[in-house]
């Protein structure tokens, strides 16, 4: 399977030559994938490397310490956000493989326990032809897509995607666009390059790449994402913002 990748109006990829740093964390937000104005150009890479991240959030009211982390098992990779308090505990779980570039979606599960209780799981059925996800106890079905993601997955897609264009000498791009799988609805998320930034986080000054959601001109939503190229493009820092309510998950260890 090939995979192809816009080359045109892009800023270069900021990564520091100093060795890695030890202990540090994230946790995702968003949804992306790469997007879409010139020729193509192949990409290839099948290997990621693994990490435990950690975050701190608020939802609801209740402040959570999330822990992320990306595992390699049999059948390719699984990446999980956990976080527990005394009056609620939040479960995201993906797993999916890596081919030719992609992150090729194999299930997802999420689960949210507090005065509200919610499930979501999204399945990948490629020898059946189809696509079954599942919210508020309902499942509905959807031709199969290859390049169809969850909504945690495609995080991890945004991070191989950068990888890629890195190594093979390219500019970060400006625009990077996922089709999501969420509940009854098939989505294109588009994020679009802000530009570089330098952050203050609990890991000390971060040179960032800033991604922000497209959403329509009217729409009162906002969702923006930091990546760092130093870390391995892992996240950062999110913010996201629906009805004047923010929610902002931030970096405060990792470990590559």
């Amino acid at each position: 399977m090939e995979t192809s990748m816009t080359t045109c109006h892009q800023i270069p990829l900021l990564r520091s030559s100093s060795a890695r740093v030890p202990s540090w964390g994230l946790y995702p937000v968003l949804m992306i994938t790469i997007g879409v104005l010139c020729a193509p150009r192949v990409i290839a890479a099948d290997a990621l490397n693994t990490y435990t991240a950690h975050y701190e959030t608020s939802m609801y009211g209740i402040n959570l310490d999330i822990e992320r982390k990306l595992v390699e098992t049999e059948a390719g990779y699984q990446l999980s956000s956990q976080g527990k308090s005394f009056a609620a505990s939040l479960s995201e779980v993906a797993d999916f493989s890596v081919s030719d570039g992609r992150i090729v979606g194999q299930q997802f599960i999420y689960q949210l326990k507090s005065l509200v209780k919610r499930r979501r799981e999204v399945h990948f059925l490629p020898e059946q032809g189809i696509i079954r996800s599942l919210k508020k106890k309902k499942w509905t079905e959807f031709p199969w897509e290859a390049d169809a993601l969850d909504r945690l997955s495609q995080q991890e897609q945004l991070r191989l995607t950068l990888i890629n264009a890195e190594e093979n000498g390219d500019a970060a791009p400006e625009s990077l666009t996922f089709v999501v799988i969420d509940g009854p609805k098939r989505g294109e998320k588009i994020l679009d390059l802000v530009g570089v930034e330098e952050l203050d986080t609990a890991l000390g000054p971060l040179e960032t790449l800033h991604y922000r959601r497209r959403y329509e001109a009217d729409s009162d939503r906002s969702s923006d994402i930091w990546v760092a190229p130093s870390l391995d493009f892992l996240m950062v820092l999110t913010r996201h913002e629906e009805d004047g309510s923010p929610v902002e998950l931030s970096i405060t260890s990792a470990d590559l």
